[in-house]
């Protein structure tokens, strides 16, 4: 919990987290990581500090990176919400070399490949860079110098490139932005246009709006990438304010969003696909049922559109601030880049003006694995006040319990050996809201909720 809050604003985050428990139907957020303000500080999650994080992505066991962008370097949050450097120096520049003697430029946007290899897009250096497993920072392609020309990875030019994926081949995509390309670097770094085109290119400069085949189509200022399992992209066309997908055989089509175009083409709008609107998203991510989350960053909120095609806000009341609680009353400051934790049952969010890394709590109806039934465990009382019992219901076969606050950090794990009752001493707990994650070795079984008010 953030100690800086007031009490007067953490009595309200109690009551509407406890209100969306009620209701049992609302996501809610928190906070996870960031303070709030312009910082560059390590450790807890409680303390640690950002500038301005654009990109996030999770490894395998669920380590959660982010590209710092004015703090010029990638950070770390552990599973165990500690906060590190992962590379860089925090000093803008340009060195390749060992991870934690390297230098980027406002690096914006992040992803691992299968063997643990992370690539990071190097905004203003105008280079893509790969921090192998080994912590060795190299660069994959990018001569330094804006503009556009494709060929040999080292001759080749970016315009402020962006967005990046990696499909299951080992090739690269990039969202160059100012190009109003999709640009694809192959294994033995040849770089080419993979999707967009036209003749106008160079920091704002008016791109354009055409589905079409590969470099037939058109976009204007796109940004993140996310590619699913059978390696179609979806792009965030930031000032097209759509939502576009460029299948395995280039075909641009466009998955959500209408409206205007430009700058100030934006508008707000639920519905299906062809009706909603988006006002500058720079960010989508779809998990594997096909669900996609966009950072819709100019209407301050995390909209998803379904398998179904329609257009919701997941979460965000349209207003700037840096409010948590249930899903559409808590506020961004132009929320990015998103990415689904799904053992953890969470959206992670990079909120980039308020300089943190916030959680949407997800209600079980997106990546839930537990299939217990309501009664299988049992929370009395709750809220708790001393002594908390845990009655547990011998079917789900529990072994242990790893008890989070609310804001994700682990605090405490407990053998429960086939017990069916477990009591927990939280006379040391401060107020507030806390999850139970019931484990059968290392796979979650339950969730449940708790509060404390001691």
């Amino acid at each position: 919990m953030n100690q800086s809050l007031t009490f007067r604003k953490l009595a309200l985050l109690f009551a509407m987290i406890l209100m969306a428990f009620q209701l049992g139907s609302q996501n809610y957020v928190t906070t996870y990581a960031g303070t709030g303000s312009i910082g560059f500080v390590n450790g807890d999650t409680s303390i640690a500090s950002f500038n301005r994080p654009f990109g996030i992505c999770l490894d395998q066991e669920g380590n959660v990176y982010l590209a710092d962008a004015y703090n010029h370097c990638i950070r770390k949050i552990s599973v165990d919400g500690e906060v590190s450097v992962y590379a860089g120096t925090g000093v803008a520049g340009y060195l390749d070399g060992p991870a934690d003697e390297a230098r980027f430029n406002q690096p914006l946007n992040i992803c691992f490949d299968p063997e643990g290899n992370m690539y990071v897009s190097d905004f203003l250096n105008q280079r893509i860079r790969k921090i192998s497993w080994d912590m060795e920072v190299t660069t994959i392609a990018g001569s330094g110098l804006a503009g556009w020309q494709n060929g040999p990875a080292e001759e080749a030019k970016f315009n402020y490139p962006r967005g990046i994926c990696v499909d299951d081949l080992g090739n690269l995509y990039i969202g160059d932005s100012w190009n109003h390309r999709i640009r694809k670097i192959t294994p033995d770094g040849m770089v080419s246009d993979w999707a967009g085109g036209g003749t106008v290119i160079g920091v704002q400069s008016v791109g354009d709006y055409l589905d079409g085949s590969d470099t037939a189509a058109r976009f204007y200022t796109p940004c993140e990438l996310s590619i699913d399992q059978f390696n179609n992209i979806f792009v965030a066309d930031a000032y097209n304010h759509r939502i576009r997908k460029i299948d395995p055989d280039g075909l641009v089509t466009t998955v959500a969003g209408s409206g205007g175009f430009g700058p100030d083409g934006g508008g707000f709008n639920n519905g299906p696909v062809e009706e909603a609107q988006f006002n500058t998203p720079t960010a989508c991510h779809v998990i594997p049922d096909g669900t996609i989350f966009v950072g819709d960053g100019s209407n301050q909120r995390v909209r998803e559109i379904s398998i179904n095609g329609y257009v919701a806000t997941f979460a965000g009341s349209g207003e700037t601030g840096f409010e948590n609680g249930p899903d559409t009353l808590a506020t961004f400051d132009f929320p990015r880049g998103t990415v689904l934790d799904i053992n953890m049952n969470r959206l992670y969010v990079v909120d980039y003006n308020n300089h943190a890394v916030r959680i949407i709590h997800l209600v079980p109806t997106v990546g839930m694995q537990e299939n217990s039934q309501d009664t299988d465990v049992l929370l009395f009382p709750n809220p708790a006040s001393g002594t908390a019992v845990v009655a547990i219901d011998g079917r789900i076969n529990c072994t242990g319990i790893r008890i989070r606050n609310g804001s994700g950090q682990l605090i405490k794990m407990m053998e429960t050996q086939g017990r069916d009752k477990v009591e927990m001493d939280v006379t040391e707990f401060q107020n507030g809201v806390y999850f139970l994650e019931f484990y059968h070795g290392d796979r979650r079984v339950a969730v449940r909720k708790m509060m404390v008010k001691n």
